[in-house]
């Protein structure tokens, strides 16, 4: 159309410049012709300006013509700019509307009164509609019943505040009842028309909110998990000295929840007797940045005391910083327990010692009358000797020495005796372990001596001390020979024969062996025969080598039991030998 009426201009122009040179040229002969005779000058004076106006036409005609193809030439290139600018006008609304349609976010514009104005394929497709099916709608539509009155006070809030974005976390609900978390940002604006619309862009933040919900139920799992175990975590950055404490380790303490603990709130609650040695501990961590174990008191406001034990490991970030995690769990319970059972133990291990000596009554009568009846014996020769002619006083000397002997040797019977007894424990001091095993071998000469049994001892000389105590030691021993004595009672087609060893390994280790050769030890009972209340024996109550196990271990040995090669067993344990720069 345009290029028509370019067109158009062109052929009227044309036609005006051609008729006004038309009527200039016919004006000009009709004066020539019907006018007066000019003189031959006048004449040739109105061909020339007859020509020359010719001329001028021809030159006004161009002028016009370049000026009309100029006129041309922008009117051209208008209409390309304006083609070119409504060509891309629709490429940019068609770019704009695939964005808007297919966009992975929702995109709603509501009206003040909460219809549906328009929304795109994608946001109607996330909840399992169709575009018309929401349009022309109430936005609460998508919404659950019980979140629709928050819905609608987003709404006027943002009515209230308009240009202003206004953003929630919301649920909408598909339109098969499914639920989709969104984050909704809003905004009110007015249109040309005077009327409020609200834009509304919504985020599908399902899979956060489902992980929220997932460390959330797993951040309550492990805080039950750790109220039942009574262990709570902490982390602690050397570079800072932050220390941070879950809700389980404030119980523990005894502190009110906050933000961060300070190193100092930690020694504050710690016992004073054990506030040198836990800052010891914490002062190694900090310099040499390795993993930490020690267990420690706490001194609670109230004046309780709580057993703690503490443990860290040692982990760098990605700054190269040191940083520690750990637990720390309450141990009072188990400690209480672990008291309450040494006083069962002790009470029965007290039990077995008497009862053990009651078995071996007439043993220990037999080895206190041998000393009191060489005293009498002495004494009367002694007395003989005084009452010669001439007294013999050296031997009467001699006579009551040996009383003397005898004497101290019923003493050290009756102290044995009393020793295993007695309740009270001795404290841990160096002992020599061939002359424990020969004090307990003292008090059962009479009771092998009935049994039949023979006794050999290969006691390796210049044994190492051990750290223990006297009392329990001779304990284990003793039962161990009773165990010994007991296990050849059946025996009738060969020698009785208990033999008892000692022996210092290389690593620093005494060990003591008592070997029988009595019935056996079958296989499967190798390691059950130290449990409590088993036995092997018919009347027995399972008991004894329990607790002999228990003195063992809590002397840092180990018991064990064994079938020989040939008949009978061996029972052995083993106790660290202490070094003369330990400390009793």
């Amino acid at each position: 159309m345009r290029n028509l009426n370019l067109k158009f201009l062109r052929s009227a122009e044309q036609s005006l410049l051609g008729g006004m040179a038309l009527a200039s040229l016919t004006a000009a002969c009709i004066w020539l012709v019907l006018g007066p005779a000019p003189e031959i000058a006048d004449y040739l004076i109105a061909v020339v300006l007859l020509f020359a106006l010719f001329l001028a036409s021809l030159i006004v005609m161009h002028l016009v013509g370049n000026s009309r193809r100029e006129m041309e030439a922008a009117l051209v290139s208008r209409a390309s700019a304006e083609l070119q600018a409504i060509q891309a006008l629709r490429a940019s609304e068609a770019q704009w509307k695939e964005v808007f349609e297919h966009n992975p976010v929702m995109y709603f514009m509501v009206d003040a009164d909460g219809i549906v104005l328009s929304v795109n394929t994608f946001g109607a497709a996330q909840l399992g509609y169709r575009v018309d099916e929401l349009r022309g709608q109430s936005v609460l539509k998508v919404f659950f019943e019980a979140d629709r009155d928050a819905v609608r006070q987003s709404v006027e809030i943002c009515l209230a505040n308009i240009g202003q974005p206004h953003n929630w976390e919301i649920r909408k609900v598909r339109k098969d009842g499914s639920t989709l978390w969104v984050r909704e940002n809003a905004k009110a604006v007015r249109r040309q028309d005077n009327r409020l619309i609200v834009l509304v862009a919504c985020e599908d933040i399902t899979e956060r909110k489902e992980a929220e919900n997932a460390l959330r139920q797993s951040g309550n799992y492990l805080a039950e998990a750790q109220r039942l175990s009574r262990t709570g975590s902490f982390g602690w950055r050397l570079v800072t000295g932050e220390i941070i404490w879950s809700d389980e380790t404030f119980r523990i303490f005894g502190y009110d929840k906050a933000p961060s603990v300070a190193l100092d709130m930690v020694i504050q609650r710690i016992h004073p007797d054990d506030r040198a040695g836990a800052q010891q501990t914490i002062d190694q961590a900090s310099s040499d940045g390795k993993d930490f174990d020690h267990e420690y008191r706490l001194l609670m406001p109230d004046g309780t005391v709580k057993y703690v034990h503490a443990t860290a490991h040692a982990v760098t970030d990605a700054s190269g910083s040191i940083e520690f995690v750990g637990a720390v769990t309450d141990v009072t319970a188990r400690r209480q327990a672990e008291e309450k059972l040494q006083q069962a133990q002790a009470e029965l291990a007290h039990v077995t010692r008497v009862t053990a000596l009651g078995e071996l009554a007439a043993s220990i009568a037999h080895e206190v009358n041998q000393p009191l009846a060489a005293v009498v014996a002495n004494a009367a020769a002694a007395q003989r000797w005084l009452n010669r002619d001439t007294p013999d006083l050296q031997e009467a000397r001699s006579a009551l020495l040996s009383i003397v002997d005898d004497g101290n040797r019923a003493g050290e019977v009756i102290q044995r005796v009393r020793g295993l007894v007695s309740k009270n424990t001795d404290p841990k001091v160096p002992l020599d372990t061939n002359e424990i095993v020969n004090e307990v071998i003292a008090l059962l000469h009479r009771e092998l001596f009935s049994h039949r049994i023979s006794l050999r001892t290969e006691l390796a000389p210049a044994l190492g001390p051990v750290l223990g105590d006297r009392i329990q030691l001779q304990q284990v021993i003793l039962n161990l020979i009773i165990n010994g004595i007991e296990a050849m009672q059946p025996v009738t087609d060969r020698p009785r024969e208990l033999v008892i060893r000692t022996q210092q390994e290389d690593t620093h280790q005494i060990l003591v062996a008592v070997t029988d050769c009595g019935v056996g030890l079958a296989t499967e009972n190798a390691n059950r025969v130290f449990d409590a209340f088993f036995s092997t024996k018919s009347g027995g109550m399972g008991m004894g080598l329990s607790i002999c196990r228990s003195i063992v271990e809590s002397h840092g040995g180990r018991l064990s039991a064994c079938g020989n090669g040939g008949p009978g067993a061996t029972f052995q344990f083993g106790l660290p030998m202490h070094l003369e720069d330990q400390t009793p």
